[in-house]
């Protein structure tokens, strides 16, 4: 790889603040003190595999210890611990049940932690390699990276994915071949761009920010199209979700209001654009009266428009209207009230008006109630009032459960500051 493009591509990630570079290997704190809490750690590990106190899985081990300094490094080492965690049904990694693997691991740390040559540290741990110890991978350099930071790069996935975007050569996971191509790779690479630390940690953040699709250069561009167009469509498939789930409320809200009111003795008007919608399966326009009263037929066009376009209207038998509710899931209360504003001015006619609200827009409702436009209009405040959703679905549940004919309404003398209390 030309040593001019690397220069250029590293020099541009160092200056990048958010980056691993600045936030995690030049600020980092918690890096430094890791260096000397994981060379203690691992001494306990070797001193307690060979006084034989050292238990059959991670927990409570010094291992475990270790594991924790390192995992609470920044995300490179996230999932560095999982490694070393013992799965029982597997039997790995086999470094808790069998004592010869366990001694060589013992035999490979201390190597590394005792040994001033370059060349036996590296040996040592290709000794180990070769046992090829059940489960027990390259994810050990995550523990070598902080007891010998200038031979040993930590491994991981996006590093992988990183290295193989930068270089197109193939490194596989979990296989200590590959981890020893990949570190006399990364070494090479370091050593041709010229301003990165000795200290491994510096080009394998390089390598872990270009695999996650944080730092784009040509060679991962494509790959960071396609992942923002991937999250895009999640995005936009969550929002409409979440847009559907409203809805539904909506509707199923609207059905409840409804068969409250045909249960009452009422009947029933469900908004005309949503006769067609459904609610746990059943049709809106089935527990709705087909058309509105007569009584409605003397209003004029946009006054009719008004009406019929009410979540939920109740009628008296002879056609009076008695009720009105606007269901306010997500959308604005002020329009909602505006809307009951403008159907009590349309009625002229003593009925009751609700917004219908999730429990937590209380305190929205009440604020809208209480600014000066309503309050004073005796006439209109006197006639709205709100119902929160759990106190709707309760009293729906216990008229369905026990047939009891009452009405979550009750009479205006069960009112108080502008709620229906049941």
């Amino acid at each position: 790889m030309d040593s001019t493009y690397l220069t250029d591509i590293f020099n541009q990630y160092m200056e990048k603040s958010s980056l691993l570079y600045q936030t995690w290997f030049i600020h980092s704190e918690e890096r430094l003190h890791a260096f000397g809490q994981v060379r203690k750690g691992s001494k306990r590990v070797v001193d307690t595999i060979r006084d034989g106190t050292f238990p059959r899985d991670l927990h409570g081990s010094a291992l475990e210890s270790v594991m924790d300094v390192i995992a609470a490094q920044t995300e490179i080492f996230k999932g560095a611990k999982h490694a070393f965690m013992w799965k029982p049904k597997l039997r790995i990694p086999d470094i808790y049940e069998n004592r010869d693997n366990q001694a060589a691991f013992a035999d490979m740390l201390a190597a590394v932690l005792q040994n001033g040559d370059g060349m036996k540290k590296l040996m040592a741990v290709n000794d180990l390699a070769n046992r090829k110890i059940k489960g027990l991978g390259p994810s050990v350099s995550n523990i070598l990276y902080f007891l010998e930071p200038t031979i040993f790069p930590p491994f991981n996935t996006k590093i992988v994915a990183g290295y193989k975007l930068l270089t197109h050569e193939n490194i596989r996971l979990g296989n200590w071949d590959d981890y020893f191509k990949l570190r006399d790779g990364i070494i090479r690479l370091n050593e041709q761009g010229g301003l990165f630390s000795k200290d491994l940690g510096a080009i394998s953040a390089f390598l872990f920010d270009i695999g996650a699709l944080r730092y784009v250069i040509p060679e991962n561009s494509e790959e960071y199209l396609i992942a923002e167009e991937q999250h895009s469509t999640k995005a936009q498939l969550e929002e409409l979700g979440r847009r559907q789930r409203q809805k539904d409320l909506h509707y199923r809200i609207q059905y409840m209001l409804a068969d409250i009111g045909n249960s009452l003795g009422y009947r029933s008007w469900i908004a005309s654009n949503d006769h067609n919608r459904t609610a746990g399966g059943k049709r809106l326009g089935n527990i709705s009266i087909p058309k509105l009263p007569a009584s409605i037929g003397v209003l004029s066009e946009h006054d009719r428009k008004i009406v019929g376009l009410i979540d939920v209207l109740w009628f008296t038998p002879d056609g009076r209207p008695v009720c009105a509710f606007e269901v306010e899931k997500s959308t604005s209360i002020m329009s909602g009230m505006n809307r009951m504003d403008d159907l009590y001015e349309s009625l002229k006619t003593d009925m009751m008006l609700y917004i219908v609200a999730p429990d937590n827009r209380e305190q929205e409702v009440l604020a809208q109630f209480n600014r000066p436009h309503y309050m004073h209009q005796h006439d209109l405040h006197d006639h709205i009032r709100y119902i929160l959703f759990e106190d709707l679905r309760e009293n729906y549940e216990s008229l369905k459960r026990f047939g009891r004919d009452f009405s979550i309404l009750g009479p205006i003398s069960h009112f108080a500051d502008g709620r229906l209390v049941s």
